[in-house]
């Protein structure tokens, strides 16, 4: 058996992602790998999640923070600095879950913390979950990762993590949501770095060994590009949520707007507008042109207004104007 620890020293979720999977492809037989990273300002989804039912999307949008989707199950989750990730990534033979929690759970006793499992896959300190964990596993190679909470940041946490307020009737798995807490909280100097080296001393304890520490600086990211790139895609992050239908609604000075959605593979199937606007032939015209565009604000705004033929109507202009502006700040 040899064992592996590979320390991110970004925060880009992107990259950490790629990296992580990169890990996970290459792992080879009789390998365990400890891999340990941070994102910045970030939402992660999992595999068969929708963001419109987990998150409130406006708000990610309107806040600059990232939204990503992983490879494994699960439901979704808040980074910041004050959290800590955690994966492990090992051959069939040598994945073991509870090893693998083994070596949190001493990394935190170190600390003077009593932590325990729970069955739903969290790991809590006094009733409250502070580590929240997802697996994927593939042919030869399986993946066990988790958040640490330290000094997260909880209003933004509970800020991004509700749905939207479009109501929707979705596929897909929907998030569990549980009391949670910071480590930080419970022990005095439990930091990044700290627990960093904890887990470390962790993972060597539990395997008798650690074959290497890397840091991804030492590493090539063209190694990872296409990774990289699938990870930053519209097309993952977005095309891949499960079939959906939304009602957006908005009140405007010229009358009230429904806005409703059915979405399959990332691109809008069917589009209805309902309004109680004077000015019916505009809204009845862009509700035509919606269907094939990509479930995205700018493409639906974008192919309301080069789809709607233009009038001399100063009003018609504007009701577009203003209809375009609200959906790219929805989606």
């Amino acid at each position: 058996m040899r064992s592996f620890c590979v320390i991110s020293d970004g925060y880009d979720p992107r990259e950490n992602l790629a990296l992580e999977q990169y890990i996970t492809e290459n792992c080879a037989p009789d390998e365990i790998w400890l891999y340990l990273w941070q994102n910045r300002n970030t939402v992660v989804i999992g595999r068969n999640q929708n963001p419109w039912r987990e998150c409130d999307v406006k708000a990610i949008k309107d806040d600059g923070v990232t939204l990503v989707r992983r490879e494994s199950g699960g439901g979704a989750v808040f980074h910041d600095e004050g959290n800590l990730n955690f994966t492990f990534i090992a051959d069939n033979k040598l994945y073991d879950l509870e090893r693998q929690l083994g070596v949190v759970i001493r990394a935190l006793e170190s600390f003077g913390l009593r932590a325990e499992f729970s069955g739903r896959n969290d790991i809590l300190l006094n009733g409250k979950k502070f580590s929240g964990n997802a697996f994927s596993h593939k042919v030869g190679v399986s993946l066990q990762h988790g958040t640490l909470l330290i000094s997260s940041d909880m209003a933004r946490l509970a800020k991004y993590l509700k749905p939207s307020k479009a109501k929707l009737e979705a596929k897909g798995v929907q998030s569990v949501r549980s009391r949670v807490c910071n480590l930080a909280d419970h022990a005095q100097g439990i930091t990044k770095e700290a627990l960093m080296r904890a887990l470390l001393e962790a993972f060597e304890a539990e395997y008798k060994r650690v074959d290497a520490v890397v840091h991804s600086d030492q590493l090539d990211k063209n190694d990872y590009k296409d990774l990289i790139d699938k990870y930053s895609s519209w097309e993952w992050t977005v095309g891949e949520t499960p079939q959906y239908k939304s009602v957006f609604e908005n009140r405007f000075g010229w009358g009230e707007v429904q806005l409703c959605l059915d979405v399959k593979n990332g691109a809008v199937v069917r589009a209805d507008l309902f309004s109680d606007a004077m000015d019916a032939r505009t809204i009845t015209e862009a509700a035509k042109k919606i269907p094939g565009a990509r479930a995205r604000g700018e493409d639906i705004a974008r192919a309301i207004i080069e789809g709607v033929e233009q009038t001399d109507s100063e009003d018609s202009r504007q009701m577009i104007n203003e209809l375009c502006l609200w959906i790219k700040g929805i989606m």
